[in-house]
């Protein structure tokens, strides 16, 4: 399993009033509906710790996760509650084992932050994370 398995699969066991898998919580795709959804990107990081004649030990994966929803009434609150419950949860992580990989630490790069406006005027708040996972 990938690192944006494993963060999406914690997320939904973490937050389960938040997100669910392939419902309202996507991995490395945002689909147009439904309108309150997140995303969990894989991008580049930096460059893994080596051992033992240049092994991979330790990886630095980064993520961004996404939370939209709608740009009317209640709407922007509900995303901005979403990326904040994350950032909560997923900064919080060190030393553990998530979904069979250990973890020694997954850090917020920054606090959630006001993204963007959709092409429907949906909101989009985001967070981007490095982890340092092991192989």
């Amino acid at each position: 399993m990938g690192m944006v398995e494993e963060v999406g699969a914690f997320l939904a066991a973490q937050l389960p009033a938040r997100f669910t898998l392939g419902t309202n919580l996507f991995l490395n795709y945002m689909p147009d509906e439904p309108a309150t959804a997140t995303v969990v990107i894989e991008y580049p990081g930096s460059p893994p710790l080596d051992v033992y004649a240049r092994k991979p030990a330790v990886e630095a994966p980064r993520f961004q996760l996404v939370c939209r929803s709608s740009g009317d009434g209640s709407g922007p609150t509900v995303g901005r509650d979403n990326a904040d419950a994350a950032f909560m949860s997923l900064h919080a992580v060190g030393n553990q084992t998530l979904s069979g990989s250990t973890y020694l630490s997954i850090s917020a790069l920054q606090s959630p932050f006001l993204l963007d406006r959709d092409a429907r005027g949906r909101v989009e708040f985001a967070c981007n994370y490095e982890c340092w996972r092991c192989r």
